[in-house]
Formats: C-alpha cells, sequence, structure tokens
C-alpha cells in the first residue's frame, strides 16, 4: 500500500492490484468518513441475518475511492491550499481512496473505474476548482 501524505497528513491511499492480505483488512479506520476493506470467510461461514441500522452521522466533505477496472491515469494530489504534492500512476486492479487535499487525473488511454462517494451528493457545492501543476513541476513517486 503505498501512502500519499504531506506533513504528516494522509491525503491518499493507494492499494495495489498485487496486495493479497491473508484475512479481513480495512485500509480505513474507524473515524474515516467513507470505510474501504477488503473481507475474507471461510466456506460455509453465515454472517447471520440482519440489517443496518439507520445512524445519525454527519459528513463533512466527500470522500472517494476508484477502483481502475481497466486502463491507466496519473493522478496529482494537492494539499488543502491546492499546493502541489506529487504524482502516481495507477493501474488496471488498483484502488484509491481519497480523504483530502485536491486531486487531478489524465487518463493515458480509454479508462474503466468504480468510482464510490460518501453522499449524499450535492453536484453545486461538491467541489473547489483549483490551479493544477503544470507538466514540468510533476513528480511521478511509483515506489
Amino acid at each position: 500500500m503505498k501512502l500519499i501524505e504531506d506533513n504528516n497528513i494522509i491525503y491518499a491511499k493507494i492499494i495495489r492490484a498485487d496486495m493479497c492480505p491473508k484475512e479481513t483488512t480495512f485500509f480505513t479506520d474507524d473515524t474515516n468518513e467513507i470505510q474501504f476493506g477488503i473481507v475474507y470467510h471461510k466456506k460455509g461461514h453465515k454472517t447471520g441475518a440482519h440489517y443496518h441500522n439507520h445512524l445519525n452521522s454527519e459528513t463533512t466533505k466527500t470522500d472517494e475511492i476508484i477502483v481502475v477496472q481497466n486502463g491507466s491515469m496519473r493522478i496529482d494530489f494537492y494539499n488543502e491550499k491546492g499546493v502541489y504534492i506529487k504524482s502516481c500512476e495507477v493501474f488496471k486492479g488498483d484502488i484509491v481512496i481519497l480523504y483530502q487535499g485536491g486531486h487531478n487525473i489524465t487518463y493515458y488511454e480509454d479508462t474503466k473505474t468504480f468510482l464510490i462517494k460518501s453522499g449524499a451528493y450535492n453536484k453545486e457545492n461538491d467541489k473547489t476548482r483549483i490551479i493544477g501543476a503544470n507538466s514540468l513541476e510533476l513528480i511521478i513517486d511509483n515506489d
């Protein structure tokens, strides 16, 4: 897993397609506004019939999860003030959890993704546009 961080603040996590934990693993913690994990159960396991309770909770920002089905892209990451941090390339099977800050995505080819966002979605107030880095400023971090 790759962390995108700056000044001890985590802006995003990239879970590479080849990451294969052997047990249930959550990549978010209980305080994040969106939850994401890989869940394993043994054959025959039953969860028990249940439903999820309606809980009052407040979402103060829109977190996103991008699951790359096919194709590839570069994501440029920015802090909350719009200052460029770094860029990472993302490929088929990778998963990106965007927590905070800004981002710009450049698609290298026709690409299909699943996009999961915390809701409710308010199209008019969802985004603040920032000035992106120019190509000479980009630092691509792919380790």
